[in-house]
């Protein structure tokens, strides 16, 4: 399932680079081996041998993804300056969050648009949460969202099949609630088999942008 990128971007990352370069693709998959081939195909491509030390180099420090042909890295200020200075010629844009949100609290995240626009909180079931919950608390928590459908979202397959008798297993995963007045009930049903709960609180964006003309 893809990533929320404001908990990457509001969290521990707060600043963003966005590239735009022909070819990016070729670093997907972006496992070492990969990239250290793609080195040993273009080694006189300074700028992809750069790319690709860098994210090998800094994998456990930043989140990155390739769309198309805009690059996007989630770092901390050193390393976007350092992926600016060398990508200078591709670079379109930058943005930063305030430092003061990076200090909402362990499970609050800043973002400057809710998730599908509505939804505060997102609960997180355990990696075993089949183990940890009842039959007769899977029903009342699958009825409980059912009832509270304007206020309960579960975006992916695994909990609905779980809760729908469609598969015995929970291997995890979340689901979105809009207000905090629906997590009492929920971890009254299902405390044992939730992990965390996340907030998200709507923060300003402070950001600025840098446009090239092709």
């Amino acid at each position: 399932m893809r990533k929320n990128h404001n908990r990457l971007y509001y969290g521990r990352f707060r600043h963003k680079t966005v590239f735009k370069m022909p070819g990016s693709l070729i670093f997907f998959p972006t496992t070492d081996e990969h990239l250290i081939t793609i080195k040993e195909r273009h080694p006189n491509t300074p700028n992809i041998n750069f790319l690709a030390d860098f994210i090998m180099s800094n994998r456990q420090k930043i989140k990155f993804r390739f769309q198309d042909r805009r690059s996007m890295f989630y770092t901390d200020k050193k390393l976007a300056q350092q992926l600016i200075n060398k990508l200078w010629d591709f670079w379109i844009g930058y943005e930063t969050v305030d430092p003061k949100h990076g200090k909402l609290g362990e499970n609050i995240i800043g973002c400057t648009r809710l998730p599908h626009g509505k939804y505060h909180y997102q609960v997180h079931l355990k990696k075993d949460a089949h183990l940890h919950i009842t039959s007769a608390q899977k029903d009342n928590l699958r009825e409980f969202i059912e009832r509270n459908v304007d206020h309960c979202l579960v975006p992916g397959y695994a909990i609905l099949d779980y809760l729908e008798d469609r598969c015995p297993y929970c291997f995890g995963g979340y689901f979105y609630v809009t207000k905090e007045q629906f997590i009492t009930p929920i971890y009254m049903m299902a405390q044992e088999a939730i992990d965390k709960v996340i907030q998200f609180r709507k923060v300003k964006k402070n950001g600025s942008d840098k446009k090239t003309t092709r």
